[in-house]
């Protein structure tokens, strides 16, 4: 029997999520777009809120929608949800301009423009709601039998670490 020389393995660290959040400084949020949908993040997100010397936001909800939290952390803008090609560009820019280090993106039925835009952002971490080919590196479903804020929970739970 002849016993061919092994390589020796080299121990492989687990890749850990942990590890790329502790980096996160700037986070762009959209909101859903639908009110009931909206109501349950603002009212989840507050945990994400109170940690205002940690994180700076940008946060995108609808058009007309007055979401304002006291601080100098937070930027507003307003969010279109299917996009057509002039109003992506100007969505790419405004992103841009902030320059995040993670996008959350909150619409639990993202429209396939809204993909395509989520898709085009170079942002490194993009968490949120959509199919499995949306350009997310975490992706959540929201079906019609699970809880949209045990989902956003979850979420903040991650970033929370």
């Amino acid at each position: 029997m002849i016993l061919l020389n092994s390589k020796q393995k080299v121990a492989e660290t687990p890749y850990s999520f942990q590890d790329r959040f502790r980096d996160i400084q700037r986070i762009a949020i959209i909101y859903p777009e639908k009110q009931q949908w909206l109501r349950i993040a603002r009212y989840t997100l507050q945990r994400l809120y109170n940690l205002p010397e940690r994180f700076h936001f940008l946060i995108m909800r609808p058009p007309g929608t007055d979401i304002r939290f006291r601080s100098t952390n937070f930027q507003y803008g307003d969010m279109l949800y299917a996009p057509v090609d002039e109003e992506r560009s100007a969505l790419h820019s405004r992103f841009m301009e902030f320059d995040p280090n993670m996008l959350l993106q909150l619409e639990p039925q993202p429209d396939a423009r809204l993909i395509r835009l989520l898709e085009s952002l170079p942002i490194g971490l993009k968490i949120g709601f959509g199919p499995e080919d949306s350009g997310l590196n975490i992706v959540y479903m929201q079906n019609k039998t699970s809880f949209y804020e045990k989902n956003l929970l979850n979420l903040i739970a991650l970033i929370e670490t």
